[in-house]
């Protein structure tokens, strides 16, 4: 063993510090102390133990609407919004009223279907009549094929302007122009979780109404650090503020511009009592290292650029430095020279590490 032992006198006892070398030529530290003076400093420490998991805490996260049982009710015509039937927080079953919308593009596309229906009409009825005056050969075959070719022209104008109205629901009672928005069909046990609009507000084609949701579970977005990127998958445990727990569902392929973060989402189920729209704090729990240790945070002491604990053998006290990768409320989770079961400083560390400067 090679080094040097420096003692000095403190309150009448000898405190040595020892510089020891290691087997890779690198230094640690230790401070030996005798028991009545560790009682005077108030030496307390505590057990190292095998870390079960990596938590991620605080990780900032925004509440949104399912991803799988939500669904977005949107304006098919541009128009005003005449009524609002229905709020936000209802609950609205399968084919409910939501709103009535007053569109001249509706009142065209009613005008285009009906013209479409006539023309089509007319034009199936005369292939026929030039199909049967073909076959008893008073007209040529290119008048009949002409027949043929415009009765199904009409036809397929037909169809397009059927689909243009396909599930829109004119109004019964509120004049002509005057459409409806109604919960579709098989999305039963609905609930408003969002209202876009309001009486009088102008709407173009396609806009968002209405957001509803199967029920009140709700989808979390956690913003998550890079550097654990290859921990992330699904299934891993998220917990709320509140306690509230959920699980990962899906993992982003690609960090965010903006915060050079990944973003996870995750699912919580009925129950929870959060809203989409709401911002919090979520707390992920990942895999830990094989060997991740969990020790008390109290024992953790700033070395520079980085940290160290205390390891108390007897009267000797080791300055053994760590790597932090986590701190989770009164514990960290930590990686060094360390071993399970040893006994770390969590009181009277910092007078120790006063006497290493000595």
């Amino acid at each position: 063993m090679t080094g040097f032992f420096l003692t000095r006198s403190w309150r009448a006892c000898a405190v040595v510090v020892v510089l020891l070398a290691r087997s890779n030529g690198a230094q640690a530290a230790e401070v030996r102390l005798e028991a009545v003076h560790a009682q005077n400093l108030t030496i307390r420490t505590e057990s190292v133990a095998m870390a079960a998991s990596l938590p991620l805490a605080r990780l900032p996260a925004q509440v949104v609407a399912p991803i799988e049982s939500s669904r977005t009710v949107s304006a098919p015509f541009a128009g005003v919004i005449v009524s609002v039937a229905a709020d936000e927080g209802a609950s609205v079953k399968a084919g409910a009223l939501l709103a009535q919308v007053q569109s001249r593009d509706f009142l065209t596309a009613k005008a285009d279907f009906e013209r479409s229906s006539n023309e089509a009409a007319l034009a199936q009825t005369q292939s026929r009549r030039d199909a049967a005056l073909l076959d008893e050969g008073i007209i040529a075959r290119a008048r009949a094929d002409e027949s043929r070719a415009r009765a199904a022209d009409t036809q397929a104008r037909l169809v397009q302007a059927r689909g243009t109205l396909a599930g829109v629901m004119a109004s019964a009672n509120a004049g002509p122009g005057v459409y409806e928005l109604r919960v579709p069909a098989g999305h039963g046990g609905n609930r408003v979780l969002r209202r876009l609009i309001a009486p009088g507000q102008a709407v173009g084609a396609f806009e968002p109404a209405f957001l509803l949701g199967a029920d009140d579970s709700v989808d979390v977005l956690v913003q998550a650090p890079v550097a654990y990127r290859a921990s992330y998958a699904s299934g891993l445990a998220v917990q709320m503020d509140d306690g509230a727990r959920g699980h990962v569902v899906a993992v982003a392929g690609a960090t965010e511009a903006d915060s050079q973060t990944v973003r996870l989402r995750a699912h919580l189920p009925a129950g929870t009592h959060w809203l989409p729209g709401q911002r919090t704090n979520v707390r992920l729990e990942l895999p830990a290292p094989a060997d991740a240790l969990r020790v008390p945070a109290a024992a953790l002491l700033a070395d520079g650029e980085g940290t160290l604990v205390f390891v108390a053998e007897n009267e000797r006290y080791l300055a053994v430095p760590v790597e932090r990768l986590a701190v989770d409320g009164e514990s960290a989770i930590v990686r060094g020279a360390l071993k399970p079961g040893a006994a770390v400083v969590v009181s009277g560390a910092s007078a120790l590490r006063q006497r290493l400067g000595q």
